[in-house]
């Protein structure tokens, strides 16, 4: 049985993680800013087509080769 104490320690990781701001905010941040509202969308929808392939690709197995 998974002890409570690890369950808290994962827990916190994980919110440090999400908590942090990686690559892709820097770039929607950044892109907003400097070219309005507009641009940041359509980059944020860039970031989430390429999220989504990623995801196809973990899920047959590709990115295990």
């Amino acid at each position: 049985m998974i002890s409570v104490g690890a369950v808290a320690g994962v827990a916190l990781v994980s919110l440090g993680m999400v908590l942090t701001p990686g690559p892709n905010m820097i770039y929607l941040v950044s892109r907003s800013v400097t070219q309005g509202r507009r641009a940041g969308l359509v980059s944020l929808a860039g970031v989430a087509a390429g999220f989504v392939v990623y995801l196809v690709a973990v899920v047959t197995g590709i990115t295990a080769v």
